[in-house]
């Protein structure tokens, strides 16, 4: 598993006492609600000198540090004890490992109260996601000697608990740890630039990946594709001659029994935009900020490391994972305006702009994928539009679907890991807009009701009888950040991929109940 844990430099270890030498993590609330009864006695003198001072910190994600003999205390302000959330603990780890990092300590002892809510084990996969997460940076292409001193660069986490809860607590620490490290590996994955990465190169890696895993891989080229009737994945890749378009398919078995309705139980189907590199095609973007493009594969970046994920934490659900790749480029092979193309489903789209591609591929992916897998539900996931990120800022997802059930269970996960989602509506009057006088749609209908249109146009590629539930939810907004949160630095964010595995986890866990 080297290519995945390669990029979490995190080791944690669950423990009744804090390790000699560690720095030691007390965390409370913007009241100055921080306890000494579990320091060790050498830091208690450190903590009553913040306390003196009046020195704690006093707004949420701050950090105050105060030396002792033989170590440093830190306290990390939660935020009130009102709003506090498992995603609070999250954060504060996440603020924690990134301190560590900056000012070069490998080794911290966070405490963990036996008072705390929801409990102790809880809270130890939530700081080991933190710890995870907040570490993390993407320095495979630093030069020399700085890349040599940031691949160097670990950390040694304790999480110290009752010893009665130490067992529960470490479990659950190891589970959050591969979590953390899956969503990592999607996050450096996504941060991989286009003349590194391309469809081609990302089909290999998936296969390495799966090896590694218990994951099986198939691949999809442009001739099996071009035999599928697939319009949209080789349109959008026609700009790309020798880094051609590829369908990417991850099957997770999953462990239910080995009787043939076992074997046949309808997996749930992922489905991602991998568009590798975006320069929009001849409707070509402004070239302020276009160098994030890279970050347009976000969304089958999280699919892989949600695949990664389930598989390494052994969910009992079958799962198909789709990476829908091309690269969308300018040249004189590329797709046109007014081009008209079939997709895999029969149904014809008039291209009205180039640079809205990833409904493309994605519908391509959908019909197919459900045609194939027939899936209990299905979620695809993309960087679709900018003007989800007009209508919910970089705080929330937007998310449409045609199941209320599908997109609760959604919200739910989505809610208890941090990563917000909002609901959008779906619109008949938005699909009338998308009628093309020439063919049976056009890709876009203009700026107006910009993330209606992107998820309407998919929702043409999904049964409409009701049969499959589906829900599509554009990252725009989310997928990568520019500026360092409490839990990531600049780049891309693997958004989604915890989500995802405490949704398809919790179903498992539904299904088993009910035999």
């Amino acid at each position: 598993m080297k290519l995945i844990d390669q990029h979490t430099p995190v080791t944690i270890h669950t423990a009744a006492t804090a390790p000699r030498g560690a720095a030691i993590v007390i965390c409370g609330d913007d009241e100055g609600g921080f306890e000494s009864a579990r320091l060790p006695s050498a830091a208690r003198r450190a903590f009553e000198l913040l306390l003196t001072a009046k020195a704690f910190p006093s707004k949420q994600g701050r950090i105050s540090a105060q030396a002792f003999d033989g170590g440093t205390l830190l306290a990390v302000n939660m935020g009130t004890r009102k709003t506090r959330s498992i995603h609070s603990y999250r954060s504060a780890a996440g603020v924690v490992a990134r301190y560590a990092r900056e000012h070069g300590l490998r080794q911290v002892a966070m405490l963990i109260e036996p008072s705390w809510m929801p409990g102790s084990h809880e809270i130890a996969g939530a700081f080991a996601t933190g710890l995870c997460n907040g570490f993390f940076q993407l320095t495979s292409f630093k030069g020399a000697t700085e890349n040599s001193k940031a691949a160097k660069a670990s950390l040694v986490a304790t999480l110290v608990v009752d010893s009665a809860a130490e067992r529960f607590a470490a479990a659950a620490a190891r589970r959050a740890q591969v979590i953390a490290s899956s969503q990592n590996f999607a996050r450096a994955l996504a941060g991989h630039p286009g003349n590194v990465l391309n469809p081609p190169v990302l089909a290999k890696i998936s296969q390495e990946v799966a090896k590694g895993c218990g994951l099986k891989c198939s691949i999809l080229d442009e001739k099996q594709m071009a035999r599928l009737s697939m319009g949209g994945m080789l349109g959008v890749g026609m700009g790309s001659p020798h880094t051609p378009p590829r369908m990417i398919v991850l099957e997770w078995p999953g462990l239910a029994g080995k009787s043939k309705a076992d074997a046949n139980r309808r997996p749930l189907l992922l489905v991602g935009k991998a568009i590798t590199f975006d320069t929009g095609g001849i409707s070509i973007k402004p070239r302020e900020g276009m160098q994030r493009m890279v970050f347009d594969k976000c969304g089958a970046m999280t699919v892989i490391g949600s695949m990664i994920a389930l598989a390494r934490t052994a969910v009992p659900q079958r799962v198909i994972g789709i990476l829908a790749a091309a690269e969308n480029h300018v040249s004189h092979t590329a797709y046109r305006p007014g081009d008209i193309l079939t997709m895999h489903n029969g149904v014809t789209v008039e291209v009205t702009n180039t640079d809205a591609e990833g409904r493309l591929v994605l519908a391509d992916a959908l019909s197919w994928g459900i045609k194939s897998f027939k899936p209990s539900a299905v979620i695809d996931l993309a960087t679709l539009t900018g003007g989800v990120v007009v209508a919910l800022g970089k705080e929330f997802a937007g998310m449409f679907a045609n199941h209320d059930g599908l997109a609760a269970e959604i919200a739910a996960a989505g809610s208890y890991q941090g990563e917000k989602l909002w609901r959008l509506p779906m619109s008949e009057e938005v699909r009338e807009m998308m009628k093309s006088d020439h063919a049976d749609m056009v890709n876009s209908a203009g700026r107006h009701a910009h993330a209606i249109q992107g998820a309407e146009f998919l929702r043409r590629f999904v049964p409409e009888d009701g049969s499959t539930p589906w829900a599509h939810l554009d990252i725009a907004g989310v997928a990568d950040n520019e500026k360092a949160t409490s839990l990531y630095s600049p780049g891309a964010t693997g958004w989604g991929v915890r989500t995802l595995v405490d949704f398809i986890t919790a179903r498992s866990r539904q299904r088993d109940s009910r035999g």
